[in-house]
């Protein structure tokens, strides 16, 4: 009898349009130049036009109405919809607005060595990171990075579809609810992910000085929450961007190439589909 490997996947969510497909394209081509092992990339989406061959597309639930009375981001819980994810062995969720730099293979070990829901730390204000992680504000999960075990953790589907008002009455939006009700949460390591916002673009007047904003030389991840978004800087004729804080102003050219290679990778796979279909 053979043994079946585990499946590894990715998963990102695409829903109404906040994103494009392109968005969806280039994080795939991120995690296939950044993953030494087989594994499944899949959208949950309402709207699968324009995505990559290697991208499998399957209904986001809670869509429709319903999405409409949830607020935020709270639909990205229907990524725990049992069954959704049938036959993944190891869920990685990915958010949209994200770079990967750097090998995710170490991250996807350190999952598989510790069992439960593996979540990002919300990132604490500047001033806080003269401490150890240990003595920061806990300020709960920052969901831009899952981890876990599909069937593990159905309940937090479940339980907000049964009584979505509980849900609204305990926290403000999707993160802060994985982070309490997840079974074995665990934060990720620290230095597997960064904010792009907070760690590498200087508060003022510092920016004033310090006008590059150079690549992190550790992290796999750079996480783009709020403003800007990974497009914004990624452009050749990009502008002022940002925040009244953490104001830039051009491209940042690691995010640049990171860009072009999605972009790149995306027209050669839909090529490649289309000389196929015409043979």
């Amino acid at each position: 009898m053979t043994t079946r490997a585990p499946t590894l996947a990715f998963v990102c969510i695409k829903w109404g349009e906040a994103y494009p497909a392109e968005d969806v394209n280039i994080l795939y081509q991120g995690v296939a130049d950044h993953v030494s092992e087989p594994f499944r990339f899949i959208c949950l989406t309402d709207r699968p036009d324009g995505l990559r061959p290697e991208v499998e597309v399957a209904d986001l639930p809670a869509t429709g109405a319903l999405a409409l009375r949830w607020r935020g981001c709270w639909p990205k819980l229907g990524m725990f919809a049992p069954g959704i994810l049938a036959g993944v062995d190891l869920a990685v969720y990915l958010d949209l607005d994200i770079v990967i730099l750097r090998s995710l293979d170490p991250i996807i070990a350190h999952v598989r060595a510790r069992p439960g829901l593996h979540v990002l730390r919300e990132w604490n204000p500047n001033i806080w990171e003269l401490l150890p992680v240990s003595l920061r504000p806990d300020r709960g999960a920052q969901s831009s990075m899952v981890a876990w075990r599909p069937g593990e953790q159905d309940h937090l589907y479940t339980d907000v579809m049964a009584d979505p008002e509980a849900a609204y009455a305990l926290v403000k939006n999707d993160q802060l609810y994985i982070g309490i009700k997840a079974h074995e949460r665990h934060y990720f390591p620290p230095h597997f992910a960064v904010s792009f916002r907070r760690h590498l673009v200087p508060h003022y007047p510092l920016n004033l000085l310090f006008k590059r904003i150079r690549k992190p030389s550790r992290a796999a991840v750079v996480v783009f929450h709020g403003a800007p978004k990974p497009l914004e800087v990624a452009v050749d004729n990009a502008g002022a961007w940002g925040t009244r804080m953490r104001p830039g102003f051009g491209p940042v050219d690691w995010v640049r190439d990171y860009w072009k290679r999605g972009r790149e990778g995306a027209r050669e796979a839909l090529a490649r589909r289309t000389g196929a279909g015409k043979g």
